[in-house]
């Protein structure tokens, strides 16, 4: 268990380091249009979307107004719409639209080509576990938000 508890660890910090790569490292043209956390926020929706404001607050881990600003910029640049839920009409979702998926694309290559560049000396095989191991533990994690 104490090894499972250095994997998660390893974990956190590659991702904040990551994160931190990934922030200073975005002089890309296309960030002068969108900024790092919007980007976030747009890949969510591309992955689960609709979603509520709400829950987008608690998966990007800041306060709903921080959420809010956030959604009013991408839904004044198109990438964004807002619909009801179909559970409950008082509730409004917010979707990714098609000039969002074109937008989160642009990003994600810029984003990927300053990645693939810092990890260019790594080995396919390397790369290969990374993607098992990954897949696992999103598999892992999929059933433990069934529990919850």
């Amino acid at each position: 268990m104490n090894r499972l508890k250095d994997a998660i660890d390893l974990f956190h910090e590659v991702s904040f380091m990551a994160t931190e790569v990934f922030h200073k490292g975005t002089s890309h043209d296309i960030f002068q249009h969108i900024s790092p956390q919007q980007v976030e926020l747009l890949k969510f929706l591309s992955l689960s979307s609709p979603a509520s404001p709400g829950h987008l607050a608690i998966v990007q881990q800041v306060h709903k107004s921080a959420i809010s600003n956030r959604l009013k910029k991408l839904y004044e640049k198109g990438f964004v719409k807002w619909i009801d839920s179909e559970r409950d009409k008082r509730t409004k979702l917010v979707e990714i639209t098609a000039e969002g998926e074109r937008m989160l694309q642009q990003a994600e290559e810029a984003i990927y080509d300053k990645f693939c560049t810092l990890f260019e000396n790594i080995s396919s095989e390397d790369v290969e576990a990374f993607i098992r191991i990954f897949t696992d533990v999103k598999e892992q994690l999929k059933k433990g938000e069934k529990e919850t």
